[in-house]
């Protein structure tokens, strides 16, 4: 099946709209997570309070970029190398995804309808990032030109270049 990215952006804008946001979407997203699934718990170091703020901002990258896979794949090799350092095992990836869709579908069900169509996509959607993500944990070695040709470091960790700028104090870009 192909990715419906209009239904997967538009689904999303409703959910930074609804039922509290996007906010309200990730602390649902790690409620839900350490009740069904407490064995992952001691993997994340950063309380839900912080942590959510992270997973938001990567599904809304992935979002952005659904329809552009020259960024969008380097990004999710780069995730996935970069949640080895968190100790991520691939049997975490599937409770991840099983959460995220079930968190997703209530939200967007609260204020607004939840349609077989967006059940389709997001599953998709899904899917592809949890393959992706493996893909590059399941060998890293592998994407070591590709993440630096994106500004990545072999662990998955953006590289900040320093420069002068026009002021000559250091810049971090």
């Amino acid at each position: 099946m192909a990715l419906n990215v209009a239904l997967l952006k538009d689904s999303f804008e409703r959910a930074k709209r609804e039922n509290g946001g996007i906010t309200s979407l990730g602390m649902s997203f790690y409620k839900r997570l350490f009740e069904k699934y407490p064995s992952v718990k001691p993997l994340f170091s950063k309380p839900p309070e912080v942590q959510h703020k992270m997973l938001m901002s990567a599904l809304a990258t992935i979002v952005a970029q659904a329809d552009q896979s020259d960024k969008l794949l380097p990004y999710l090799h780069a995730l996935g190398i970069r949640h080895l350092l968190y100790k991520t095992e691939n049997a975490h990836y599937s409770a991840v995804a099983e959460n995220l869709l079930a968190v997703l579908r209530e939200h967007l069900s609260k204020e607004g309808e939840w349609t077989d169509a967006m059940q389709d996509s997001w599953t998709a959607a899904i899917a592809l990032i949890v393959k992706v993500m493996m893909e590059a944990s399941n060998n890293p070695a592998a994407f070591t030109e590709e993440l630096a040709n994106h500004g990545y470091g072999p662990d998955g960790l953006l590289i900040q270049k320093c420069g002068v700028s026009t002021n000559g104090r250091p810049e971090v870009s």
